[in-house]
């Protein structure tokens, strides 16, 4: 069994590069065009593995080229794809992204598979994640397949985390159940139900963080892009101060945060010192293209931290 279980999507990205994203109705000149490996339960397995966790990932694909590459792509780095499982009639997931000049990105998701990623189908994974100390869960499969594999994953006593995107509300059923969720801004702004913003304060995303710890969540780890991240917990916060980069390319940038946390977990590294090593790892990766592609090596990480 692997320390590490990965409940969640697996994407063909399909990227083109343009100076900018068009308006409505307006068309624009792209510079180059690539297809990578995605989707982000694959990408948190995958950097969770490079960066030196024992990983499976539980999800499902098309029979399809796309599909058969993904796993191709995930066994490359060592992680476990017994739980990915094809499912008849249907595509593997597709991401659409536009990523601009100045390294924002524009995403349009189509399940595919992933969508029908039903409680049913999660009843053949359920011993995976009993046998796992940390479960890692995100927004890209159906929403009652996560609850389910929440209370599985609680019940066998794994350390659960979740990466609350795409940006939905969640009742307190679902965050009672979580040990770290990890959001980014706009994210947080969503489940805390407040205002914030790029220009909001410390002060203000910490109060925002705290409204989740009084709906049941154990920590919230924030995501603050370039000015890194924020833990809070009931005694207090540490704020995790990012790796001065380059932004090429933002994508997976999240997802190669919320990998390498759980990796540096998985070998009892406490999680103020996790962050610090996430926040170095996604500091990496945006200067690369791609999600799974800009994933950097452990070596590179730890001389960064």
């Amino acid at each position: 069994m692997s320390e590490i279980v990965v409940l969640g999507s697996l994407n063909a990205d399909l990227v083109v590069s343009a100076e900018r994203a068009p308006e409505g109705g307006e068309t624009v000149a792209g510079s180059d065009f690539s297809v990578f490996n995605g989707g982000k339960g694959a990408n948190q397995a995958f950097a969770a593995a490079k960066l030196g966790g024992a990983v499976s990932m539980l999800g499902r694909v098309g029979e399809d080229d796309y599909g058969r590459v993904l796993k191709a792509g995930l066994a490359s780095v060592g992680v476990s794809v017994d739980g990915v499982r094809c499912i008849e009639g249907v595509t593997t997931g597709v991401a659409a992204i536009t990523v601009e000049a100045s390294g924002e990105n524009r995403i349009v998701v189509v399940p595919g598979a992933n969508g029908a990623y039903s409680v049913e189908e999660l009843e053949r994974d359920m011993p995976l994640i009993k046998g796992a100390k940390i479960a890692l869960f995100q927004l890209e499969i159906p929403i009652e397949t996560v609850k389910k594999a929440l209370g599985i994953a609680r019940d066998a006593s794994c350390i659960t985390i979740l990466d609350p995107a795409p940006a939905t509300a969640l009742d307190e059923a679902v965050l009672t159940k979580v040990d770290y969720v990890t959001p980014n801004l706009s994210e947080l702004s969503l489940l805390a139900a407040c205002p914030l913003s790029a220009e909001s304060s410390e002060a203000e995303i910490v109060d925002a963080a705290r409204s989740l710890l009084d709906k049941g969540v154990g920590k919230v780890l924030a995501k603050l892009g370039a000015r890194g991240a924020v833990l809070v917990e009931r005694n207090g916060y540490e704020r995790i101060y990012a790796v001065n980069a380059k932004a090429v390319d933002s994508t997976g940038a999240g997802d190669c945060f919320n990998g390498a946390f759980a990796a540096a977990l998985s070998r009892g590294i406490a999680a103020v010192e996790a962050a610090r090593f996430a926040c170095s790892a996604a500091s990496i990766s945006v200067t690369r293209p791609g999600a799974q592609s800009s994933v950097p090596s452990l070596d590179e990480v730890l001389k960064g931290v």
